[in-house]
């Protein structure tokens, strides 16, 4: 039997909503966020794109579609998330299209409160807000999300403000824009690791607005393993210089070493001479490996600051990486120095071209 939406009084004046998904390798938790956004009858449609795991998702999918046929699967081959939301903007039938990660379920409400947004304004970017919740597996590092959820708090905090920069910085996982406007400024990134900022930027670009709502939330359920922390960091270092040499009217020049702002001289000085083509991946994968060792002591505090250590180095590695054009190198993974710290299957991803190449999804943040 299929679903009928319910709508409430006044819910015909708000725009159509197409709600994008790229999904990579989540078929255990995909019902659940999608049942939070179907609870919404300012959804129109879901748009579920697996990017090219067969690991029961579409069965997953066909049993929803069954019982409300606003469920809208669609597979492609592996493309990344880049090539997963472009597939799915062009399904897409709504108005505006919500672009929602996998890995964020969906608060009450929270479809419409994007839809009001953009009835009441056009040529808007609606950013809405994603609170961290670890959700952490066999090998997810708890501490990761934490660092993850800091780094994240103060953006927000940054965004109320300095409107300006929700664009300019924009994070993306809970966004909506108008259909027309999304094809217009196009969905195919370039930068991984940076593809929410990209997007920013062309909006920025394309003269449309940023506008950040906290009360648009949807949690974050947030994982993260060591190895894939490690990598993810040096890609966004290598996607950092990308982005300033492409955009340096907005941004500005790029110094490699901007990634250590804000560290203590000393440590900046460790961070620098670490952070190089030749020593940068082992120094990371080292300094995680004495994090896990602190906290095995007892020393949570050390956890941390190791970790954060290792991000820095990370960063650096894969902006000098960048410069000097050594795309091979960016795609090595850290060496397997314990349990957590161990390679991801797969060759990686392009950072200069953004296609994809191997398993780990960059909606999986």
């Amino acid at each position: 039997m299929r679903a009928v939406s319910t709508w409430p009084v006044g819910a015909s004046t708000l725009p159509t909503v197409s709600v994008l998904v790229p999904t990579f390798r989540y078929a255990p938790k995909i019902a659940r966020h999608l049942r939070a956004v179907l609870a919404d009858p300012a959804t129109t449609e879901v748009v579920v794109v697996v990017d090219g795991c067969r690991d029961g998702t579409l069965e997953v999918l066909a049993e929803m579609r069954a019982h409300d046929d606003r469920v809208v699967p669609l597979f492609v081959e592996h493309a990344g998330k880049s090539g997963a939301l472009a597939a799915g903007l062009a399904l897409a039938r709504g108005e505006v299209c919500l672009l929602l990660d996998q890995d964020v379920l969906a608060g009450p409400g929270l479809v419409s409160g994007h839809a009001r947004h953009h009835r009441d304004a056009d040529h808007l970017v609606v950013v809405g807000y994603m609170p961290t919740v670890p959700d952490t597996g066999a090998r997810a590092v708890a501490i990761l999300s934490e660092l993850y959820a800091e780094e994240y708090e103060r953006h927000c905090r940054r965004c109320e403000m300095e409107p300006d920069t929700v664009l300019s910085a924009l994070w993306g996982g809970n966004v909506s824009i108008r259909t027309e406007d999304c094809r217009r400024v196009g969905v195919d990134f370039r930068y991984f690791g940076h593809e929410d900022q990209e997007l920013g930027l062309r909006c920025l670009d394309a003269g449309l607005r940023g506008r950040f709502d906290r009360s648009l939330a949807g949690q974050h359920r947030h994982s993260r393993d060591a190895a894939s922390f490690l990598w993810y960091s040096k890609m966004q270092g290598a996607s950092r210089w990308q982005l300033h040499r492409d955009h340096p009217g907005v941004l500005g020049p790029f110094s490699v070493d901007s990634v250590l702002e804000g560290m203590p001289w000393g440590v900046r000085a460790a961070a620098r001479m670490l952070g190089t083509p030749v020593s940068g991946d082992g120094s990371a994968a080292v300094a995680a490996r004495l994090g896990d060792i602190a906290v095995a002591a007892g020393w949570r505090r050390g956890q941390s600051l190791a970790y954060r250590f290792a991000r820095r180095v990370a960063l650096r590695t894969g902006a000098v990486l960048a410069m000097e054009g050594k795309d091979a190198a960016l795609q090595s993974r850290p060496a397997r120095l314990r349990r957590g710290v161990r390679g991801v299957s797969g060759r990686g991803r392009s950072a200069r071209t953004g296609r994809a190449r191997g398993a780990v999804h960059p909606g999986a943040t």
